[in-house]
């Protein structure tokens, strides 16, 4: 699990961002000046971006700040499934 805190200055206003990775997933939780419910976000199997996932939705401004630190700071984290590669269908159900 790896942790990355950094400060963003929003009109005047600094805001401090904790994003975390959930380890052996492709979860991260981001939290907002210390806030107690972390909002999370997950790399999306069909299109491999990033995507909200749950908690309290964080406004445009933020998503992309945390988008932004998950490509920097993990450029390792992929989806299962790369778009077009293959599908679900050709595993077995065990």
């Amino acid at each position: 699990m790896r942790n990355i805190s950094c400060t963003f200055n929003v009109d005047g206003i600094p805001t401090k961002v904790v994003l975390r990775k959930l380890p052996k997933e492709r979860r991260f939780q981001a939290s907002l000046n210390g806030s107690t419910t972390p909002t999370e976000y997950i790399i999306s199997d069909e299109t491999n971006e990033v995507e909200y996932y749950d908690g309290p939705v964080l406004g445009e401004l933020f998503f992309s700040r945390v988008v932004w630190l998950i490509k920097q700071y993990f450029p390792n984290v992929r989806a299962i499934l790369k778009v077009g590669e293959d599908t679900y269908d050709d595993y077995d159900d065990y």
